[in-house]
């Protein structure tokens, strides 16, 4: 087991604790979105305390990093695995029993790779990335709403060709300007909302079984923001883990 000093479990239970509250308080009457903590750059011993007080779902950016820390701690944590994932990393991903979704999905080729590599497990929960901002620096498929389909390909793909994948949503990273904005609603979370209501009609309407489609967006700067318009999962990392470290 990760060891972790009593006053770093302490500070980081009241990070989470007051993420929480500020969940409860976006969220008020409505369904609360799932907190995932993202420990980027972070020891495994943060993570542990957290885990001891009760908390499951975990994120990473680095795919290494992750299946590092997987193989080390308790083996019903939830891992989300919310960074780029590689094509050559998918045998990878795939091979780490308790990764509960993969958030980053937009490629049909990787979406191949990790069906061809998944065996022993349940099906993994998959989100499809979707650039909302059309921001050049951000990964993700344009949104269904721009006259382009390759977000409902991908979609049809999962359905009809992946069984060892369960799409579960999409996924955004809004822009810094709007995620630093809270006057008016953050147009790439109604861009997800839009994109995410569209593709459900299609897939209704090409005979497939979809359930309501999460959404996963909303991270440190605009998690409040994202719980009021409707998220159904947010990632948090620095408001609990505090200033990440730079990588090497």
């Amino acid at each position: 087991m990760a060891t972790y000093t009593q006053e770093r479990a302490a500070e980081l239970r009241e990070n989470i604790g007051a993420v929480l509250n500020a969940i409860d308080s976006a969220a008020g009457p409505s369904v609360k979105p799932r907190l995932v903590a993202i420990s980027k750059l972070k020891p495994a011993s943060d993570i542990q305390a957290l885990y001891d007080a009760g908390y499951r779902h975990f994120g990473e950016n680095y795919i290494q990093e992750l299946a590092d820390k997987a193989a080390i701690l308790p083996k019903d944590i939830q891992w989300h695995f919310v960074g780029s994932l590689q094509s050559n990393k998918a045998k990878l991903a795939a091979s780490i029993p308790n990764l509960y979704c993969l958030e980053t999905l937009s490629s049909i080729k990787v979406a191949d790779l990790l069906e061809r590599s998944i065996s022993d497990r349940p099906a993994l929960n998959v989100y499809l990335q979707v650039n909302t901002s059309g921001e050049d620096s951000k990964s993700g498929l344009s949104p269904l709403t721009q006259n382009r389909d390759e977000l409902l390909q991908l979609a049809l793909h999962v359905k009809r060709s992946c069984p060892h994948l369960n799409l579960l949503g999409l996924m955004t990273i809004g822009s810094f300007e709007s995620s630093h904005d809270t006057s008016n609603p953050n147009p790439d979370f109604t861009c997800l909302k839009q994109s995410r209501d569209e593709l459900r009609r299609k897939l209704v309407e090409a005979g497939l079984e979809c359930n309501d489609l999460e959404l996963s967006m909303g991270m440190s700067a605009d998690f409040e923001q994202a719980t009021r318009e409707g998220s159904s999962s947010v990632r948090v990392g620095t408001r609990i883990f505090g200033e990440r470290p730079r990588k090497n």
